[in-house]
């Protein structure tokens, strides 16, 4: 199974093959963006992190399942995880 982000509305859905409608909008011919599931560890425990979301407001960040920590919120799921597998090697 792939994760694929939904242009119409913004979800992500789990299936199997590339998405080409939206039931929750009925759109037809959308584009789709696939989504790396690759989450770096919680950089203050090496904990896993987890998907947290307010979707009624676009808002989506992640959050480490062990200590709590997290990452800054995006409008969609590929900021969100660009934010939280980013690094600052400075500190």
């Amino acid at each position: 199974m792939a994760k694929y982000k939904l242009s119409c509305c913004g979800k992500v859905v789990d299936v199997d093959n590339k998405p080409k409608w939206c039931l929750a909008c009925a759109e037809h011919n959308i584009e789709v963006t696939e989504l790396d599931d690759v989450l770096s560890p919680c950089p203050f425990c090496g904990g896993k992190a987890g998907a947290e979301c307010l979707s009624s407001i676009s808002l989506y960040w992640y959050e480490c399942e062990t200590c709590g920590g997290a990452s800054g919120s995006g409008e969609d799921w590929v900021e969100a995880q660009r934010k939280w597998n980013m690094r600052d090697e400075s500190i």
